[in-house]
């Protein structure tokens, strides 16, 4: 997997965390409102995570990524 094939992926999950943070609040009648706060919060955690490798992967050459093919 090359690097830029990494960064993609990571958007593309962020991109779904996002639309599943979006319809949460209609979920809410089922799920009830303690447990629309922790997916919430869980979610809004794993974006912070996925930033935080997107942005490490970006600082480092691409010799040195350890990415393979």
């Amino acid at each position: 997997m090359t690097l830029e094939e990494g960064l993609e992926l990571i958007e593309n999950y962020k991109k779904g965390l996002e639309k599943f943070l979006e319809t949460l609040p209609e979920q809410s009648v089922q799920l009830g409102t303690e447990m629309i706060k922790t997916l919430t919060m869980n979610s809004k955690n794993e974006i912070k995570n996925l930033e935080a490798i997107e942005k490490a992967l970006k600082r480092q050459p691409k010799y040195e990524s350890g990415l393979s093919e």
